[in-house]
């Protein structure tokens, strides 16, 4: 390999950033130099410029405030790009051609002044050679073209701060020892770009422009969550005429998870994406003033008091049964318009297969617009026969069939949907005020009953963590938003049930879906995946050789005992070059214990108030751990048994870690 060489090329990119930054930088002062001028002349002659041009000197401030928030915005890119200007070098030769090109791969493209392309974008079509062919035969599509070659080389490098680093060939799309060397790494605070490491099937997922419903099913540590945040940068790279960041919601767990990952679409030159939790997110689909109670509240006593009353609701709410039970209501009202023939009058009556066959004609669903669909066809049909005026007619029928249908609202309705069960799946008595578990159900009837208008300015909806939701759930967000849509998740990682059909029966739920399933877990170490393994019925999980410790399991007999050891691998873990190490409970009755017990250590509680992720030592339990990752995790208090079981809460809690994992084992039940 011709090191001399490729410094000089990096050498060269480097200084053709410095000049473009520099020229931006003289652009951009001189662009606030004119804009406080018109500024300063506006105010001086304010009495002197007549209305025209006054808003001539607003409309060309405007237009330099905007370029000036466009360039800076360019500026920090390059910033970035002259330290790392790119990762990657890949040799084609096209068909036909005698010589091979060099295109270098760069999280961002950049041309000189004489407009040559010196670093290509890595969502750039050419790009795609890099992450989908080992050398040999290769081709890329451009516009509608195939332009076939050969791959010649790839070429990895390590750069930092404008220096070469490190360089390696390889054959396939990512050299081992450049991959373990990476995901070696320890945690951060944010999560990570992927570009480096993107392997050929995720690299297929992340360029799938055709499928309106990807379903994304990793396993933990697959970079589920990436490949979607890398999807929706491809995305508005590839389609910035028609999809903008304003226009991609993501549906995050929580707000610890939303703030680790709000860098990377920025890091990668798109702006941050807005991201909402499902609670916040269904109240704007309501008029009515309710408060809804904490969601995390409810998987809490869920997880810990799962034969409460709260816990028995929750879980019903989320159940195949439930939602079954809420479509056939919906139908049953829709039946109330045909059980019988509608009397006009004397004379005058609408058979009740007349009446059945318009709504099956009928484009409206929801019952309060149907009634007045059904009672304008149904007019028209009487009045081909009869002389009586339109207008007239309708009101009547109209009314009528309100009467038959009898709901005052869609709340009232779902209350008294509900009265058919037990008390405890009831809603709450108080009037202005919903249980978290009913505020889905609630939506699906005013879906079927009042109608919702779908919020068609959102293009592309993420949701991540799917299996946290239930099928009523997706429903529901699959018709308030009918516009493409990326979900990823694990269904092994569904801490609040076991559902073996979830992804078959989402499938059918969404139309033009497309499911891909990734295995190959990269986030933990291969002693810590074989471990998590024993709590998990999908034994396809597979883990990358990266081998580390082995998991350290510690039986302890007392509470004494207890908080010994963990103060011993605390101690540990601060005398090592870790970043993060997370405790993760079972309960919150466990975290306040240990918060009590470890008051000699600067800990930080992870809960529902969190709002960022840390370094140093982390409290939490494990619903607020989904997502995450640590360099270390404990695990202070497993029981025996539960070493024996199936459990997806610890396969979970295990598959945090990227490097070190201890298991404090207790000999309860």
């Amino acid at each position: 390999m011709d090191k001399t060489k490729e410094q000089k090329y990096l050498a060269h990119v480097a200084a053709a950033i410095e000049q473009r930054m520099e020229e931006l930088e003289s652009t951009i002062e001189s662009n606030e130099q004119s804009y406080r001028s018109m500024q300063k002349y506006t105010v001086d002659y304010k009495n002197e410029l007549d209305k025209y041009e006054v808003y001539n000197f607003h409309q060309n401030m405007n237009y330099i405030d905007k370029r000036s928030v466009l360039e800076t915005g360019v500026l920090k890119k390059l910033a970035y790009q002259k330290e790392v200007p790119y990762f990657a070098k890949i040799g084609f030769q096209f068909a036909g051609e005698n010589e091979q090109e060099d295109f270098y791969i760069g999280r961002f493209g950049f041309a000189d002044d004489y407009e040559e392309q010196l670093v290509y974008d890595w969502r750039a079509p050419i790009s795609s050679l890099y992450y989908d062919f080992t050398l040999g035969s290769a081709f890329y599509e451009s516009f509608g073209k195939t332009f076939p070659g050969e791959l010649k080389q790839k070429r990895q490098y390590e750069i930092e701060n404008q220096t070469l680093k490190w360089m390696v060939d390889t054959e396939e799309s990512l050299n081992d020892d450049f991959l373990l060397k990476e995901l070696g790494r320890n945690t951060t605070n944010e999560m990570k770009t992927i570009i480096h490491t993107i392997q050929k099937e995720q690299n297929e997922v992340i360029r799938d422009t055709q499928t309106k419903n990807l379903i994304i099913q990793g396993v933990a540590g697959s970079g589920k969550t990436s490949i979607a945040l890398h999807r929706m940068a491809y995305l508005l790279y590839r389609q910035r005429e028609t999809l903008t960041s304003e226009q991609v919601l993501i549906l995050s767990p929580n707000r610890v998870f939303s703030d680790y990952i709000a860098t990377v679409l920025p890091e990668l030159g798109e702006e941050e994406l807005q991201q909402v939790d499902i609670t916040t997110l269904g109240k704007r689909f309501i008029e009515e003033k309710l408060q809804v109670s904490s969601r995390q509240e409810e998987v809490a006593e869920l997880l810990e008091r799962p034969l409460s009353d709260k816990g028995l609701n929750f879980s019903y709410k989320r159940s195949t049964e439930f939602f079954e039970l809420a479509k056939a209501h919906l139908e049953k009202l829709k039946e109330r318009f045909y059980i019988d023939d509608l009397e006009l009058s004397e004379t005058l009556k609408i058979e009740k297969s007349v009446i059945q066959s318009v709504i099956e004609q009928c484009r409206e669903t929801a019952l309060f617009p149907l009634v007045k669909e059904v009672s304008s066809a149904l007019s028209n049909t009487v009045n081909s026969k009869r002389s009586s005026k339109v207008s007239m007619l309708e009101k009547i029928i109209e009314q009528k069939l309100k009467q038959r249908l009898d709901i005052k609202n869609s709340l009232q309705e779902y209350k008294g949907f509900l009265k058919q069960f037990p008390l405890k799946y009831q809603a709450s008595t108080k009037r202005s005020f919903l249980f978290y578990c009913d505020l889905f159900p609630f939506l699906f009837f005013k879906l079927g009953i009042e109608g919702i208008e779908p919020m068609m300015a959102i293009k592309h909806l993420v949701i991540d963590e799917m299996q946290d939701y239930s099928l009523l759930q997706l429903y529901v967000l699959n018709q308030l938003f009918p516009n493409d849509k990326t979900i990823c998740g694990d269904v092994n990682q569904n801490i609040a049930e076991e559902n073996a059909a979830f992804l078959n029966e989402l499938q059918n739920q969404l139309p033009k879906s497309r499911l891909a399933a990734f295995n190959m877990s990269y986030r933990s170490s291969y002693e810590i995946i074989e471990f998590a393994k024993n709590f998990t019925t999908n034994q396809q999980i597979t883990a990358v050789k990266r081998h580390g410790k082995p998991v350290n399991i510690q039986t302890i007999t007392t509470s004494e005992e207890k908080i010994s050891k963990l103060t011993a691998a605390i101690a540990d873990f601060l005398t090592s070059d870790h970043k993060s190490c997370g405790i993760i409970c079972q309960s919150w009755e466990e975290v306040e214990a240990l918060e009590r017990q470890l008051s000699d250590y600067s800990l930080s509680k992870f809960s529902e108030g969190t709002s960022k992720m840390t370094e140093g030592v982390i409290l939490t339990t494990v619903q607020f751990a989904k997502g995450l990752e640590f360099d270390e995790v404990i695990l202070p208090d497993i029981t025996k048994k539960q070493l024996t079981k199936k459990s997806n809460a610890i396969y979970t809690s295990c598959s945090r870690a990227l490097h070190g994992l201890t298991v404090l084992v207790t000999s309860g039940e």
